[in-house]
């Protein structure tokens, strides 16, 4: 059952002024990185991979909890312990006898814990009134 589908998302509420993440990378050093295009974070043991909207994934060693702080909570959303995602890139949100699925503007689909599911569609809801 498909509760809702977005392919736009205000742009009123865009983070433009929200700083950069500045990652060090082994390859070319301490870079700065827009947090807008950052599509979703998931954690595993003590790192988490980051995921771009251009398609770069980065295994960096800090946990979520590093993480969540140096984003802006209006536009990103704990879907389970091991995930954040950014409601910028959700596409549709879906409910299986499984539990809850997140699909992504970028094609990938991320589960919802049971636990965080109604919290997720409430939080969704506000910024896409046709899920009510």
């Amino acid at each position: 059952m498909t509760y809702f589908s977005s392919a736009s998302v205000s742009a009123r509420t865009l983070p433009t002024d929200w700083p950069p993440l500045k990652l060090y990378l082994r390859e070319t050093g301490r870079q700065s990185f827009s947090v807008a295009d950052l599509v979703y974070l998931q954690a595993v043991a003590n790192y988490s991979w980051l995921n771009w909207v251009d398609g770069r994934r980065m295994l960096m060693p800090r946990t979520l909890k590093y993480y969540s702080p140096k984003l802006p909570n209006e536009w990103f959303i704990r879907l389970h312990r091991n995930c954040v995602v950014n409601r910028r890139y959700v596409e549709r949100l879906e409910r299986t006898e499984t539990g809850g699925l997140v699909h992504l503007s970028t094609g990938d689909v991320l589960p919802v814990s049971r636990r965080r599911w109604s919290s997720v569609r409430r939080q969704l809801a506000n910024n896409m009134p046709h899920l009510n």
